[in-house]
């Protein structure tokens, strides 16, 4: 009997040795698991909110964003660059699609009477006055731009216009006719008489390129040149340019970033002889905005915010425009003087209307003139 209850024990003894020694391999885990699950709950509420997904479904679909070109470029197409800058806010926003549309003014006004609606319009002045009262106030922040030209796009100090991008006016001249020193001062005395084959020309002082909307001689006027002005308000920007080149017309060309371009091109290459530079920092109309008309508002100005951030800013310099921030891109001479300059630039209100571009024009002439 005895040896019967010794053998229960030595089994009892054996149970509990093998218990312990499970609990000995499973302690060590069971232990890591509740450590793990008490740092989960003390960091899970210490950890920032997650951002809501910009894949929203009320952003899925189609924006339509008309683009209006009033003025000259610089280099390439503003278009392509305003898709490319659609395709990078796409990539964030999956199942949107920005389509731009590039149009006259004079298109543009055929499509308002037909009453077709757009999402988003890029405009300069004179296509303000047009889309006006179609444009909703952009809750977009402005902070990092130009205030003068953050100014420009305000309606009673509501932003109606978000600037996105800028030219610049300025003069060239022959060196041999106009000298480096000489400008901006003598740009409206010095003449030039020349031979053309049999025949000698005098060339007038000034060549200068308008637009249906723009106000050139505003540049030079702010600039405090003095003297009689006589251009026709006829001659496109492209006309300009040829005449200059030309060398018949005129001794000075009063131009904008487009010529700083296409001139220097024909300088390097030698096509052309060496010129006088100055920037007319004064003052510009040569500015490209973004308006919204639609309901899916909030979308729109994160696009908004998309084109004035400082990456899409920096692409400027790809087509010789200028940022709208207060920030500095340009290396290069011309354009880095002209872009230092726009910081300080009358910048007139977008939204004015053919009679008040026709008064400051006037307001121009009567000030070179005094």
């Amino acid at each position: 009997m005895a040896k019967v209850v010794l053998a229960e024990e030595k089994k009892e003894v054996k149970a509990k040795g093998k218990a312990l020694k499970r609990l000995r391999l499973i302690l060590p885990a069971v232990l890591l698991i509740a450590l793990v699950a008490g740092a989960l709950m003390w960091a899970l509420p210490r950890l920032p909110a997650v951002p809501p997904t910009q894949n929203n479904v009320s952003y899925q679909g189609v924006l339509e964003l008309w683009n209006v070109e009033s003025f000259e470029g610089g280099v390439g197409s503003r278009e392509s660059w305003l898709k490319n800058r659609a395709a990078r806010f796409e990539k964030v926003n999956a199942g949107l699609f920005v389509h731009v549309t590039t149009l006259s003014a004079q298109q543009l006004v055929e499509k308002l009477q037909q009453n077709e609606k757009f999402d988003m319009i890029c405009f300069s002045r004179g296509t303000g006055a047009l889309v006006k009262d179609r444009l909703i106030a952009a809750d977009v922040d402005c902070g990092e731009v130009k205030n003068n030209f953050a100014i420009s796009g305000q309606v009673n100090g509501v932003q109606y216009a978000i600037p996105v991008y800028t030219g610049a006016y300025c003069l060239f001249a022959r060196e041999e006719m106009l000298s480096q020193q000489d400008l901006p001062d003598n740009v409206l005395s010095r003449t030039y008489t020349r031979k053309v084959g049999k025949s000698t020309v005098t060339l007038a002082p000034l060549v200068c390129g308008f637009t249906p909307y723009n106000s050139p001689l505003s540049a030079l006027a702010m600039s405090g040149v003095k003297g009689n002005v006589n251009v026709s308000d006829e001659t496109t920007q492209y006309q300009a340019y040829e005449q200059f080149l030309g060398n018949r017309t005129a001794v000075t060309l009063l131009g904008t970033q487009r010529d700083m371009y296409r001139l220097a091109q024909r300088e390097a290459d030698g096509r052309l002889e060496s010129l006088s530079f100055a920037p007319l920092g004064g003052y510009t109309d040569l500015v490209q905005y973004l308006g919204i008309a639609s309901d899916k508002k909030e979308i729109c100005e994160k696009f908004a915010q998309h084109l004035l951030s400082s990456e899409t800013q920096a692409t400027l310099v790809d087509m010789c425009m200028f940022s709208v921030l207060e920030q500095t891109f340009y290396t290069s001479d011309r354009f880095a003087q002209s872009e230092a300059l726009l910081n300080g630039a009358y910048v007139p209100n977008v939204f004015g209307d053919e009679n008040a571009v026709a008064r400051q024009r006037q307001t121009a002439l009567e000030t070179l003139a005094v």
